[in-house]
């Protein structure tokens, strides 16, 4: 069942009901500060398992995530209302590469299962915070109506007999 905000379900349980528009109006809210909380896991583990200084890799990290932040929600504050598929590249370039950077890090320390159990569970978070963003983009663009295509108006080709009428009548 596809539930948007134009569709009016009818449902049997006035509990339910209200349950359910509880959940729909605290889900966004719940799924950005989950991409927060990811983007804050992911800049905790670079500066964990990156061998330089905590003086370097600790604004380095935040940086970084700030910066996937700025770029991924940039179609939110675009004027022009067009939008750009640069946030989407953006976040899968830097989940795969905060992944690849997992797995460098994570074989240095770790061996055999040990490092399987890591990898795969610090990189299911990172794969969810990249599938939440890539959800909250889409949506979003379609909460602010910025996927609607304009219908422009085309004029109709003038056909020659009115041309050659026209330029007879001015000479």
């Amino acid at each position: 069942m596809n539930f948007n905000f134009k569709t009016k379900v009818m449902f049997v349980s006035k509990k339910f009901e209200l349950l359910f528009d509880d959940i729909v109006n605290v889900m966004p809210n719940v799924i950005f500060y989950g991409i927060i909380l990811t983007y804050c896991i992911t800049a905790a583990l670079n500066v964990y398992f990156l061998p330089i200084p905590y003086y370097l890799s600790v604004p380095a990290s935040i940086m970084l995530q700030f910066g996937r932040f700025a770029i991924v929600f940039i179609n939110f504050l675009n004027p022009t209302g067009k939008v750009s598929k640069v946030p989407e590249y953006v976040a899968l370039g830097a989940m795969i590469v905060a992944i690849l950077e997992l797995l460098f890090s994570l074989e240095q320390d770790f061996q055999d299962a040990e490092f399987w159990s890591m990898f795969l569970f610090i990189g299911t978070i990172i794969c969810f915070g990249y599938f939440l963003e890539i959800n909250f983009i889409k949506k979003g663009i379609d909460a602010y109506g910025l996927n609607k295509t304009k219908r422009t108006r085309t004029r109709k080709a003038k056909e020659k007999g009115q041309t050659i009428q026209l330029n007879k009548a001015i000479s």
